[in-house]
């Protein structure tokens, strides 16, 4: 059985330089900051983490 299966969800620090696994418990009482990405499709985790530099909206004009 997964940690999935098991209810852990897996998390993103604030800082987005950290990710794990976390128990609900743990994850409401000590990373209640944390976003959750658990059923995030890949494309917008990769949005989430490595964002598009704003300087290219200049340029795409």
């Amino acid at each position: 059985m997964s940690l999935r299966d098991q209810g852990f969800k897996f998390c993103i620090s604030p800082d987005k330089k950290q990710g794990r696994w976390l128990h609900p418990s743990e994850f409401k009482q000590l990373h209640s900051n944390w976003t959750d990405v658990t059923e995030w499709p890949s494309e917008k985790l990769v949005a989430f983490l490595m964002p598009m530099p704003k300087q290219q909206d200049l340029f795409a004009a």
